[in-house]
């Protein structure tokens, strides 16, 4: 069990006279900041990079069709052309509506593989909704010329709700609990190719009518392409006993289908044509490159590769750089002989890579970036014009305009090198980082702050990569994948990587006495000095002082030195903390009997500063309630998510719009942390036009830069960027 909540060894002095506060309305007076964004080369006010390509059609003309399965803001197929955002098809998103992992296009019309649910089961008009528990997986047909418009056929289903009228075509239906998607779609100028997992087969319909003319039956469907002849060739993926290989349908499915194989070395996951007649295989493989073969009768003979041999752990490992291709989920060639390439490397919560090269001489066209959703960054205390999130690496210019100021560094995964990496194996969100013994260490939890990872630098021998160094769990993981290995069976525990070699060894666990789980938790905080602490909803604080760094670079925590609190009086829960080692001051978050959340996953209204925590009397300095909408919930909730402190301020976020107190999603509250009185508040500008909620648990960072200007990132649970708000004058 966790060790006992001692008695304190010095007298604690806790005064509520006139340091409390009641409720305060939003009513503080806006602050002149400049608002900004990193991680996506638009602001999202009214253009943004979609979140997590995998799928692609290139015309000959170099025009760009995408589709994604899930974009927060309902940007799940795009038009791409000489790197930039034309339109989003729009009405793919909501009302049942969602994306898809296939995209195709003629001269006329662009196909797009949606899936089509029935929002809970109250839709009920039989033209445009799935049966309640069902889903289809269809095909939504627009027209070529603009993307948002669709291009009705006699039987197309839609209408109502955000859907479009007679636009879409159920290939299968499905039960809701089922995760099958059309995961391929190509299409000439008479007819239109669909692999259809439900069934096992290769469908085909009448371009124009969309009715089915003639099905081919096959396994393992995949991904679809036409080649300069006409023939149907389909990706069969991988399974547990055979490798990934390509068929090749006649162009009437008549007869058996040539089969082409790869080397073992290859792990193709994605395909396409060039106009020369050169088949281009995405290789998966620590290769990281684009194959190209010759098709000879029925064999593939290696022409070359495209990008650098091992992708972005070429040269230095983890720089981003030309041709350093990580993880290409969709590629497509035009007539003029450019590669275009949708890379998705992210590690959770999706992000796009889309580059186009000329293939002659690998020379850069263009590229654009959608690489943070639910996702946060943080500056680096050494330097505060790098920032990381949980697995990018950004320069900050600050002398450049806004939106300009950032730059995509590195990439800071390596799934190759490191694949017991905690950021393969969990959906990470906020970042932290530290310099403990002068060494940068980055410090990342997940959405809902039940596990804290660790990771150290080792520039000399590993480039970029954040290596895996320890992680903090309040019980046994049940991960589908049985990560990690050699894990205690029950209760807490904490691995440290103490052979340096960033695997999950057996003897690196440590675990505490009794070994029960940790009771209801997600305040997780790192100090300046190492010291990892965590806030208990109802059972008190943990404090783990940094014993120092390990010859391999690693920090040092164990339970011997464990420190434990009890939550001090007056609050019910407490669900975020922040603890200043310069001042010994500790802030704390949470509710009381009478101010409680609104939603679940904010931290509570109430806000409270303490000093001398550790070397003091443990003095209450004030507590206040925050604003926040009384008896909201949801998406009106409009609560405090959490707090940071720098300088003499302390930023909250707030997560959920007021209308009827015209706060907007996004308001960041700030207040004096002297005495926890309200300075003023800024919200997202036109640059970046609405924010998403904030949802995980960590959503904001705050820093005073040495020449006094703050920088405050906001997660944006929007349109795949993190806001940064610039203040001076404060």
């Amino acid at each position: 069990m966790r060790p006992a909540f001692v008695p304190l060894a010095i007298t604690i002095t806790i005064s509520f006279l006139a340091c409390t506060a009641s409720a305060q309305e939003f009513n503080s007076p806006p602050l002149d900041a400049v608002t900004s964004w990193i991680g996506n080369s638009y602001g999202g006010g009214e253009k943004w990079v979609q979140q997590d390509v995998h799928a692609m059609a290139v015309t000959p003309d170099g025009t760009v069709f995408t589709n994604v399965g899930w974009d927060e803001a309902g940007g799940n197929a795009g038009e791409y052309r000489d790197g930039a955002l034309v339109r989003y098809a729009k009405h793919t998103h909501g009302w049942g509506n969602a994306g898809g992992e296939a995209v195709a296009a003629n001269s006329h019309y662009v196909y797009l593989a949606m899936a089509v649910g029935n929002e809970g089961g109250h839709l009920n008009d039989p033209s445009t909704w799935p049966p309640k528990g069902s889903t289809w997986l269809g095909i939504s047909r627009r027209q070529r010329a603009d993307l948002a418009q669709g291009a009705p056929f006699e039987g197309g289903k839609g209408g109502k709700g955000d859907s479009l009228p007679g636009c879409f075509l159920v290939v299968a239906q499905v039960s809701d609990k089922s995760k099958a998607a059309l995961p391929g779609l190509c299409a000439d100028e008479k007819k239109v190719y669909v692999t259809d997992p439900t069934s096992s087969q290769v469908k085909v319909y009448d371009a124009e009518t969309m009715q089915l003319v003639a099905s081919w039956d096959t396994d393992r469907t995949g991904a679809l392409a036409l080649d300069s002849v006409g023939r149907v060739w389909m990706l069969q993926t991988k399974s547990d006993a055979e490798p990934a290989h390509l068929v090749c349908f006649d162009v009437n499915g008549s007869q058996r289908p040539l089969v082409f194989s790869f080397e073992p070395s290859v792990e193709a996951v994605a395909f396409c044509f060039a106009g020369d007649g050169h088949l281009l295989v995405a290789d998966d493989s620590a290769a990281q490159q684009v194959r190209i073969f010759s098709v000879r009768g029925t064999k593939l003979v290696a022409a070359g590769a495209f990008g650098e041999t091992g992708g972005i752990a070429s040269g230095k490992p983890g720089a981003v750089g030309d041709r350093k291709l990580n993880h290409v989920t969709a590629l497509g060639c035009d007539a003029k002989g450019n590669l275009y390439l949708a890379q998705d490397a992210q590690s959770g919560g999706g992000g796009t890579v889309l580059e186009s090269y000329r293939l002659t001489d690998g020379v850069l066209n263009w590229r654009l970036f959608g690489l943070t959703f639910v996702d946060m960054a943080d500056l680096d205390p050494g330097s505060d014009t790098d920032a990381f999130s949980k697995e990018e690496h950004f320069h900050l210019d600050f002398t450049q305009p806004a939106g300009h100021e950032w730059s995509y560094a590195s990439y800071t995964i390596g799934r190759f090198r490191y694949p017991e990496d905690p950021r393969l194996h969990l959906w990470s969100a906020g970042a932290w980082v530290r310099r403990i013994g002068g060494q940068r260490m980055l410090f990342l939890n997940d959405m809902n702050a039940e596990r804290l990872q660790v990771y150290r630098f080792a520039p000399a021998t590993d480039g970029e990569i954040a290596i895996p160094s320890g992680l903090f769990a309040k019980s046994h993981l049940k991960e589908k994948d049985g990560w990690p290995p050699h894990q205690p069976k029950r209760g807490e525990w904490i691995w440290r990587d103490t052979n340096g070699n960033g695997a999950f060894d057996a003897d690196e666990f440590a675990t505490n006495k009794g070994n029960e789980d940790v009771p209801a938790a997600q305040g997780w905080w790192v100090d300046q000095a190492g010291g990892v602490w965590l806030a208990t909803e109802t059972k008190g604080l943990s404090y783990f002082p940094c014993q120092g760094i390990d010859p391999h670079g690693n920090p040092e925590w164990d339970y011997a030195s464990l420190q434990t609190f009890p939550h001090p009086e007056g609050f019910r829960e407490v669900k975020r903390l922040r603890y200043d080692t310069a001042s010994d001051t500790l802030y704390l978050g949470g509710t009381t009997a009478d101010d409680r959340n609104q939603h679940w996953k904010p931290m509570g209204p109430v806000l409270a500063r303490y000093d001398g925590w550790l070397h003091g009397t443990r003095t209450l300095r004030w507590r206040v309630t925050l604003p926040y909408s009384r008896g909201a919930s949801g998406h009106e909730s409009c609560e405090p998510m959490g707090f940071d402190v720098a300088g003499d301020f302390i930023f909250v976020p707030y997560t959920g719009a007021s209308k009827e107190q015209k706060v907007k999603t996004g308001r960041v509250e700030i207040f004096n942390a002297g005495d926890g009185s309200p300075v003023g508040h800024v919200e997202p500008g036109p640059a970046v036009g609405e924010v998403g909620l904030q949802d995980i648990r960590e959503c904001l960072t705050a820093h005073r830069r040495a020449d006094g200007e703050y920088i405050v990132l906001l997660e944006d649970d929007y349109r795949s960027k993190v806001v940064m708000f610039r203040l001076k004058g404060l």
